[in-house]
This record gives C-alpha cells, sequence and structure tokens, in this order.
C-alpha cells in the first residue's frame, strides 16, 4: 500500500447533495432507479468506508515509523557505547603501558649514591608500617641486596598489580634474618640509617607534617647531651628503639602523640634499665670466670704486665684480671680462686665479694 501523506481523520467529508456532485448523481439514477437523496447517502457511506480504511493503514504506518525510529536510535546508542567502550579500552591500555620519564641532558650523576633499601622495607613505608632502621643502613642494604641476589630464582608469590595477578619474588616482601633492632645497633649504623630512612619517607610522599616529626625526633637523639655519658648512646638507641614502636602502634589506633616532643623522664627510666644490665652481666661475669686462661701467666713468678698485683694477706698473692667493666676481680697465683673488688657505678661503696682459700 502506498505511504499515506496525511492524517485521514483531519479531512472533510464533501457535500454529495451540493449541485457540484449533480451530474455525478445523475449519471448513477441513469442506471438505477434512485433518487437524488438517496445516491447522495451512498456517496457519503462510501467515502466514510474509504476514510475509515485510510485511518487504520495511517495509525500502522505511524506504529511502523516508531518502532523504526526505536530500532534506529536503539542501534545508534549500541554504537556510541561501543565506541565509548573501546576508547576506554584505549586508554586504558595507554595508561598501562611502560612508561620513561625525561632527564636533563648534561646532567652528571650525583657525588654520592643513597643505597636502596630491600622491596620489603619499601613496602612497609608505603604502609605507613613500622620498619627497622637496619634496612636503612648500608650494611642492610647490602645484606637485603645479596639475599635478593641468591633467592631471587627460587620461590615466587602471587601479588596484584592494578587489575591483573602477577608473580614476584617472594624474597622481595620477605624479612631478612639478618634484620637488627635498632637498640642493637651501633651508633654510626643508627646515624646513617635514620638519614636514609627520612629520605625515602620523603620519597615515598609521606605527610609532611610526620616527616617533621620525625626528623625532629632523631635531631633530639643525636644531638642530646647525655651522648658523652657512659652508656648514653645505648640508653638513646633504647629510647629511640621503643618511642618509634610505640608511635606507629598508636598511629594505627588512632590516639597517637607527638614523637617530636622528646620526654626525659622516659630516657632517665631507661638509662637505669641499662646500668642494671650492665650490672647483672658484670655479675654473670664474676661467676663463671674463665681460670684455664690465666694459670699459665700465674705460674711465673713475675705477674703480667697487664695486671698489677696487691697481697690480700702474707700468704696469697692476687693478680689484676683485665677484662672486667665495672669489677677488679682477683686471682690467686696459689690456689686459684678468685674475689671480686666490686664498685658501684656512682662510686658509692667497695666490697669483696669472694675470700681467697689461703686467707682460710
Amino acid at each position: 500500500m502506498a505511504r499515506i501523506a496525511s492524517d485521514p481523520m483531519l479531512d472533510i467529508q464533501p457535500d454529495f447533495a451540493s449541485p457540484t456532485f449533480e451530474g455525478l448523481r445523475n449519471r448513477i439514477i441513469g442506471a438505477t432507479q434512485t433518487t437524488h437523496d438517496e445516491v447522495a447517502a451512498d456517496l457519503i457511506a462510501a467515502w466514510q468506508q474509504d476514510r475509515n480504511l485510510r485511518v487504520v493503514a495511517w495509525t500502522r504506518q505511524i506504529d511502523e515509523d516508531a518502532h523504526l525510529a526505536a530500532e534506529a536510535a536503539r542501534a545508534e546508542r549500541e554504537q556510541e557505547d561501543q565506541e565509548r567502550v573501546r576508547l576506554e579500552l584505549e586508554a586504558e591500555a595507554e595508561k598501562k603501558k611502560p612508561k620513561i620519564n625525561d632527564f636533563t641532558v648534561g646532567t652528571a650523576v650525583g657525588d654520592t649514591l643513597t643505597p636502596r633499601p630491600s622491596q620489603y622495607a619499601i613496602h612497609k613505608l608505603k604502609s605507613f608500617e613500622y620498619i627497622e632502621l637496619w634496612y636503612f643502613s648500608p650494611e642492610g642494604c647490602k645484606a637485603t641486596s645479596d639475599e635478593a641476589k641468591t633467592s631471587a630464582d627460587d620461590a615466587f608469590g602471587f601479588t596484584k598489580v592494578e587489575d591483573f595477578v602477577a608473580l614476584k619474588p617472594v624474597a622481595s616482601f620477605k624479612a631478612s634474618r639478618k634484620a637488627i633492632q635498632d637498640h642493637g645497633l651501633e651508633w654510626r649504623q643508627f646515624d646513617l640509617a635514620k638519614n636514609s630512612f627520612l629520605l625515602y619517607i620523603n620519597k615515598l610522599n609521606w605527610p609532611e607534617k610526620h616527616q617533621r616529626a620525625l626528623t625532629m625526633f632523631f635531631m633530639n637523639i643525636v644531638a642530646h647531651p647525655s651522648r658523652s655519658e657512659h652508656f648514653g648512646e645505648q640508653t638513646l638507641l633504647l629510647y629511640a628503639a621503643r618511642v618509634r614502636r610505640d608511635w606507629h602502634d598508636t598511629l594505627i589506633l588512632n590516639n597517637a602523640f607527638d614523637i617530636s616532643v622528646f620526654n626525659p623522664t622516659l630516657l632517665r627510666n631507661m638509662n637505669e634499665e641499662v646500668w642494671n644490665k650492665a650490672r647483672h652481666e658484670s655479675l654473670t661475669e664474676v661467676s663463671f670466670l674463665p681460670l684455664a686462661h690465666y694459670v699459665n701467666h700465674l705460674s711465673n713468678s713475675t705477674p703480667p704486665q697487664f695486671s698489677p698485683h696487691f697481697a690480700f694477706n702474707h700468704s696469697c698473692c692476687f693478680h689484676l684480671l683485665p677484662f672486667y667493666r665495672f669489677h677488679s676481680v682477683y686471682l690467686c697465683s696459689r690456689c686459684l680462686c678468685f674475689c671480686s673488688r666490686y664498685r658501684s657505678p656512682c662510686f658509692r661503696f667497695l666490697c669483696f665479694r669472694f675470700l681467697c682459700f689461703c686467707y682460710l
């Protein structure tokens, strides 16, 4: 059926009884025995029937046009969606492509290179977790580098990279067996390691507030006047180790203190702890004195050059053993027993802990 150009409902019914249609009515009457009114009525009925058919066709045509328009719109949306997905995939693939940053032409490498810590230490810093300073010392960097080289091909583990699962050496995410606690470091190791530690937290974009607090914390440690005292550095190392560990623990609980504020009372308590440990170790050394090493020396009539002696009484002669820090330990050259003249760190008292058998 031909396409309908306009809505049939808008068509106006002709006046078939008017003089305009008189010739048509006469032709119809000549063939039949009807009147003009009957012919006009038949023409009106025929016109209305034709209009009704055209109205049905027009409605069907509108529905078909609407369906075709909806299909075309859906196809266009699908095409747009496909194009958008294609562009997103291309952009994502572009992001994942390896990129290399620019460099300044003519610029030479620096005079010194900062030792690179292990991936384990870097991962800890990225997660803002506690990590021993040993990993940032020259010895720690070298040790973990050697471990990574020797065990890189041994074991691998799964890790998530973007939306993919990748394999990485397990050694890169594992603590080193050679790691040393902060209070067990030498002062030189601590001093170098904290500089490298501060450098890497800056590279890994730690918050400025936290960086300033840690910088002041380490400055308070290295510049503290008690360093020159006996066991001063050991006490400061113990303070730095425990306070930094506790700071990280309280950060997790969201009630952290200001680590840059130094606590002299806590330092005094730790100093007493270090002294007590030293006293205990010295008493333990006295109780297990190795005599065999000195028997051959004491058999000579002349005492060793490094061991001044004194007469405890007329029947025995004691030789000073040179390897005790807080005790003057003496060994009898006759009966091979010993006594200990112990002086406290505050030099308040002096006592003998053992009595020579010659005296008895």
